[in-house]
């Protein structure tokens, strides 16, 4: 009798588990963001264990380092890779870019989460001053940990086209977080 309500029993278990989400509850209803096809050449972001995929006939590396990758493009498009051993919190990200350029009359136009290859990050679209220039950022800023990553581009003001826009977050949804 005890066999056969063991037997029973077993046989109503579900036979296919459920993986648990890699992204939180609170996150599932975010828009998602994957790398595109043509985005094959990799790149590993220092000690972190993300790494970075790009498309290489758009965009090459310039020079790469534990704390930095420089990317030339084949535009008027500047692309950077932050990374640093710190954790910063994801809603000052945008803060870290305006110091670092040394921005002046920096100022935060859209800012969302969003998931990018099943990762949560932050997307920031900033404008200021740079040198006397009114210069356009658009950056994806991830920190868990210890460690925090900036991918960015900035180009001119005046070069920020819809298009523009679209190819400059196609290259940085190659980001992918370790896992």
């Amino acid at each position: 009798m005890i066999a056969l309500l063991i037997a029973f029993t077993a046989s109503c278990a579900p036979s296919v588990r459920e993986k648990p989400a890699k992204v939180p509850a609170e996150y599932l209803h975010l828009e998602k963001r994957f790398k595109s096809e043509n985005a094959v050449e990799k790149v590993n972001l220092g000690q972190t264990g993300s790494v970075f995929f790009y498309d290489k006939k758009l965009w090459s590396v310039k020079s790469a380092s534990d704390m930095a990758i420089d990317f030339e493009t084949r535009r008027f498009t500047n692309a950077k890779i932050f990374i640093y051993n710190e954790s910063i919190p994801m809603k000052d990200i945008y803060k870290n870019i305006a110091q670092r350029y040394d921005m002046k009359d920096a100022r935060l136009m859209e800012s969302e989460f969003v998931n990018v290859n099943s990762s949560i990050v932050i997307f920031n679209a900033m404008e200021g001053v740079i040198n006397r220039r009114d210069v356009s950022i658009l950056s994806y800023g991830f920190s868990e940990g210890s460690s925090t990553i900036i991918v960015h581009c900035f180009l001119y003001k005046g070069m920020l086209r819809p298009e523009t826009r679209q190819e400059i977050i196609e290259f940085l949804n190659g980001f992918v977080a370790k896992g």
